[in-house]
């Protein structure tokens, strides 16, 4: 028998074996069946019938659940993109997208569309889930939040902070005397009715004002510095004023001390015994190295205890979220990687629940009227004044420019996401009604708009007070180093699994026995919008997490060789990478780059690579991009290698920068990997090279240790250069590869190293 028909054979037996069961079990249950069928069970005794799945409408809750989270959901992620290609915060859109789905648009212009997104039977159910969204959202902003900012105030901070908050909350209480009459009901106390509408005054959205901060790179600034600390403190202070109001609305007179003794003992039984046990609980992640289920549980155990607790104290349970999350020490690994799990999942999925319930409550149909419209704007103007004015004024009278007062001023009067929170709770306990939650909504959308366009007019050209950027130094079309190079060891940014282990070898290869040990360096973006704000990341206080590091070290070690390595935050790539070249410049020689290749198009020197050779001054540092084909053919992987063993090396120079630094780049391979070299040499005029060229020959073979093997070709007629370039690694000159027509990614080889080489080395 064949060694073909023998698993054949041996298959057979199993396959009959499975057929014979499955027969066997239709038969058995056919045998139940016919028996079964004779029985008689008692009637119904509950309401439901057999069958009965669906509610009187014809369709299932839950389907109209799902329809309407996938078409929010939808709406707010691509709404929010756009928003945030204008340079506003994503945020913004999102909100927007609930309001347009909701009554005010869709259910105007389609109401029958409108009816099958969002019908009122979904509201109860996406109540809950946007109550769900928003107590991880405040838990999420609580472990934002640095106490730092809280503690390290000076007079001037102090008195811009009370004033950002006591302005608008007095022109909220005046404007309640305006509104009170003409926007309430008797049923409502003025006195709730303006401690409300004060507090929705007051209220700034700390991450959004973090986030436009750290996008612009001025949180160091003595007014970004400023606007963080005012915005913690107004976000601690707002908080603490709403929980304040929740419980004078729903308490009793007689029953509004034991409210505020209840608050209190809250209060310091989280400073007292909630903080140290999760500062234990901290340490605890430290030992383990993650967040094990059991601390998630422990986490959210305490995060519902505490909801649940401020809210049966009748001050809401998204102060329970908040001040847990305020307790959990902020730059602990357990804080990060909490949100780093919860982020995404409120970001996406939770909080457009929240939006899209709000959405269905706007009904900016009910603003008519000149008017209600001119109330509207008239709330807009207070809120403006209030937050604005009162900031800007305090901080020029503690010293700050008019700028800079301006600009904090505009910053502190942003209310996003943190807006909404209160509004809805205001409009759940009937303080406000739907019109005036219609008008403050239209307030806190307007206000967050316009922070991002009136604050780049103000800064226009503006250089801040101590300025300290927190990267690296602003963008520039070309950066020179200040003084020239000494040749010497290899810097690799690395950032794709799939071509770090070549880059790596080859890095190692290049290194000199003198040269320092090869630099492997990974950027990791700053988080994108959401919840946080970048400030731990930029300050250094959150070391960015790159698994392809330690791949690199084990690989490095594997190979008997040894990198450095280091992974930094960024959110340019290219100008990370030549600010780091720039700044090491004193001990590199090579920057490696590997080529990424894009979907569509085919330029081995596009996108970032294009941005570092652009940015990167000739003078500075020879740079090598590594490029692989599509389908290798290597036997590499077999050998534990990505380039396996090397025999041939094939080096296509001329009498140029980059034709000299691709022979020196062949050179320290050829020696390390003890492979042949084969230099294609392509004179300028005629068939014989430069005296410059021949000189660089012979100081390569003294390098590498072994005479080259050579050729020349004729540069107006390459048409031979693809079967004189078979060979294992490939290095070429940029501008002569683009000359020849020579495709990197074509060809008998495992890769190709297209080079561009310094102007002048010592």
């Amino acid at each position: 028998m064949s060694g073909e028909t023998r698993p054949l054979a041996r298959r057979l037996p199993t396959a009959l074996v499975y057929l014979a069961m499955i027969a066997v079990a239709v038969v058995v249950y056919q045998l139940v069946r016919q028996r079964g069928a004779s029985l008689v069970a008692p009637p119904p005794t509950g309401g439901a019938l057999f069958g009965v799945t669906v509610q009187k409408g014809g369709v299932d809750t839950l389907v109209h659940v799902l329809l309407a989270l996938a078409v929010v959901i939808f709406t707010a992620r691509t709404i929010g993109a756009l928003f945030k290609r204008f340079a506003q915060p994503p945020v913004v859109g999102e909100i927007l997208a609930g309001i347009l789905l909701g009554p005010s648009l869709l259910g105007r212009v389609a109401p029958h569309i409108g009816e099958m997104v969002l019908p009122q039977t979904v509201a109860p159910f996406l109540q809950v889930i946007a109550q769900v969204g928003v107590i991880l959202y405040m838990f999420l902003v609580g472990l934002e939040l640095d106490p730092g900012l809280l503690r390290q105030r000076g007079h001037a901070t102090i008195a811009i902070s009370h004033a950002s908050i006591i302005a608008p909350f007095l022109l909220g209480a005046g404007l309640a005397l305006y509104a009170y009459p003409r926007l309430s009901s008797s049923d409502v106390p003025f006195s709730s009715f303006a401690l409300f509408l004060s507090v929705s005054m007051s209220v700034t959205a700390f991450p959004v004002l973090a986030r436009i901060l750290t996008d612009r790179q001025i949180h160091k600034t003595r007014m970004g510095v400023i606007a963080l600390t005012c915005a913690a403190v107004d976000d601690v202070t707002a908080w603490c004023l709403l929980a304040f109001v929740v419980s004078v609305v729903q308490a009793r007179v007689a029953s509004a001390l034991v409210t505020v003794a209840l608050a209190l003992g809250y209060i310091a039984l989280m400073v007292l015994v909630v903080r140290p046990a999760m500062a234990r609980l901290a340490r605890v992640w430290g030992n383990n190295g993650r967040l094990t289920q059991g601390l998630m549980a422990a986490v959210f155990v305490a995060l519902l205890l505490s909801s649940l607790a401020t809210d049966l104290i009748g001050i809401h349970a998204v102060f329970g979220a908040f001040a847990l999350g305020a307790v959990i020490p902020h730059d602990s690994g357990m804080a990060r990687e909490l949100t780093d799990r919860l982020e995404d999942l409120v970001v996406v999925l939770l909080l457009p629940a929240f939006f899209a319930f709000t959405g269905m409550r706007t009904q900016i149909g009910l603003v008519s009227g000149a008017g209600e419209w001119g109330v509207c704007g008239l709330i807009l103007l207070v809120a403006c004044v209030g937050k604005f004015g009162g900031s800007a004024l305090a901080a020029r009278l503690t010293g700050l420019g008019w700028r800079d007062a301006a600009a904090l001023g505009v910053l502190m009067n942003t209310r996003g996401l943190m807006e909404l929170i209160v509004l809805n709770i205001g409009l759940e306990l009937h303080v406000i009604s739907p019109t005036l939650f219609a008008m403050l909504v239209l307030m806190a959308v307007t206000t967050t708009v316009m922070t991002t366009p009136l604050l780049t007019l103000i800064t226009r050209g503006h250089r801040f007070e101590d300025d300290q950027p927190a990267v690296v130094k602003p963008v520039v079309d070309v950066v020179k180093p200040v003084a020239r190079l000494r040749e010497g060891g290899v810097l690799v940014p690395v950032s794709n699994p799939e071509t770090m282990e070549l880059l790596v070898e080859l890095a190692l290869a290049a290194t000199r026995p003198t040269d320092p040990a090869p630099q492997v360096m990974a950027l990791v973006r700053l988080p994108g919008g959401g919840i946080r704000s970048g400030l731990r990341e930029l300050d250094g206080r959150e070391a960015p997490h790159a698994p392809i590091l330690t791949g690199a070290s084990a690989h490095a070690a594997h190979l008997g060789g040894r990198v450095m390595t280091r992974a930094l935050w960024t959110d340019d790539p290219a100008h990370q990478i030549v600010g780091e070249a720039v700044a090491r410049r004193a001990s590199l020689g090579w920057l490696l780059l590997g080529f990424h290749r894009p979907v569509f198009g085919a330029d081995a020197l596009g996108g970032v690579v294009a941005e570092v050779l652009e940015r990167l001054d000739r003078d500075a540092l020879h740079v090598g991009v590594v490029v692989t084909p599509p389908s290798p053919t290597s036997p590499s992987r077999q050998r534990g290698t990505a380039l396996g063993s090397l025999e041939k090396l094939v080096a296509v120079v001329d009498d140029s920068n980059d034709g000299r630094a691709s022979l020196e780049l062949a050179g320290r391979v050829a020696r390390h990997a003890g492979a042949a070299l084969h230099a294609v040499l392509v004179p300028r005029a005629g068939s014989e090279p430069e005296p410059g060229l021949q000189e660089s020959l012979k100081e390569t073979a003294r390098e590498a240790g072994r005479w080259l093997h050579t050729d020349v070709i004729d540069r107006s007629a390459p048409a031979s250069l693809a079967a004189r370039t078979a060979g294992d690694v490939v290095f070429i000159g940029v501008a002569l590869a683009a000359e020849l027509g020579f495709a990197p990614d074509e060809g008998d080889h495992r890769c190709v190293v297209l080079v561009r080489g310094a102007a002048s080395r010592e």
